[in-house]
């Protein structure tokens, strides 16, 4: 297939060259260098003359979406990847649909030396995106005009914004092909990774994305039904949130996911003391909340 895979770089000069090393030459790479400080963009240059098919340009905005833009603008093939400079690659599918919008991979993660399969649901609802973060960074491939034909990444996002695009994503009624045979890549969860060491220390970033996937929804011309059930999954997955702020030992935090909560959503009360429920079991540590909350969604 014809397909570039693009690669956002924040001072990642330890991880780069290892998470470069194990993609194949077949596929064209595009760098992007976000600012770095540590070496990273002399590496990457070390790179581009030893590896054919390879460009590095330089994105001055902050953010990993802005990055990420940068590289889809210069993308020329019918298929784009993204792809982290701290991640283990193995390889993509052989062949997919030639009428897909969107190859969706399942993936394994790994932390504090466990590795696992990341959660993986086979279906196009956008509500199951908004509880499980089923469609993250390398695990989508896009038809480089679909992602260009609803706006890219949204670079008012600072934190989950491959979250943000799954929701939205889905939410345009993409044709969705769904690898079900194994997990690729491997996704390394630790402490200076892009989503930091705990949620706490991001609460004001992940909210205004909460706030961005709220407006996705409202604006959205999904059907009615489906549209109660990604607001009721994004009501939830905000208290559960909440629930985990509390658990890291951040009161400030959860309150201000309870503000948003209170300022976006109107509810039955019934709602919200289902809600409070996710965000004590979360708060207690208990582990798969989500889960139940996708349940009576």
């Amino acid at each position: 297939m014809d397909i570039t895979i693009v690669i956002p770089v924040y001072n990642r000069k330890e991880y780069i060259r290892t998470t470069i090393d194990r993609i194949d030459v077949k596929y064209p790479l595009i760098l992007v260098d976000n600012g770095s400080t540590d070496g990273s963009f002399e590496v990457c240059s070390e790179i581009v003359a030893e590896r054919p098919n390879t460009i590095l340009t330089i994105e001055q905005k902050q953010g990993a979406a802005a990055a990420r833009n940068k590289g889809l603008s210069l993308c020329k093939t019918e298929w784009v990847y993204f792809f982290d400079s701290d991640d283990v690659f193995t390889s993509l599918p052989v062949e997919w649909s030639s009428d897909a919008d969107m190859v969706c991979l399942p993936i394994q993660q790994e932390c504090s030396g466990k590795t696992q399969i990341r959660a993986y649901f086979p279906v196009d609802s956008p509500h199951v995106q908004i509880l499980s973060s089923m469609l993250n960074t390398p695990s989508v491939i896009y038809k480089t005009s679909f992602l260009l034909s609803i706006g890219g990444w949204n670079e008012s996002c600072i934190m989950w914004d491959d979250w943000e695009l799954g929701i939205r994503s889905l939410l345009r009624h993409p044709k969705v092909q769904w690898m079900k045979l194994r997990p690729f890549h491997i996704v390394h969860i630790h402490p200076e990774g892009m989503t930091g060491p705990d949620l706490s220390s991001r609460a004001d970033e992940i909210i205004n994305t909460l706030h961005v996937a709220f407006d996705d929804i409202y604006t959205s011309d999904y059907t009615t039904k489906e549209c109660q059930k990604a607001f009721a999954a994004l009501f939830y997955r905000s208290y559960i949130l909440s629930g985990k702020m509390l658990h890291e030992g951040c009161p400030e935090c959860s309150a201000k996911v309870r503000a948003f909560i209170y300022d976006r959503f109107r509810v039955n009360k019934m709602s919200h003391v289902m809600g409070r429920l996710f965000e004590w079991a979360s708060s207690k540590g208990v582990r798969g909340v989500w889960r139940i909350a996708l349940r009576i969604v």
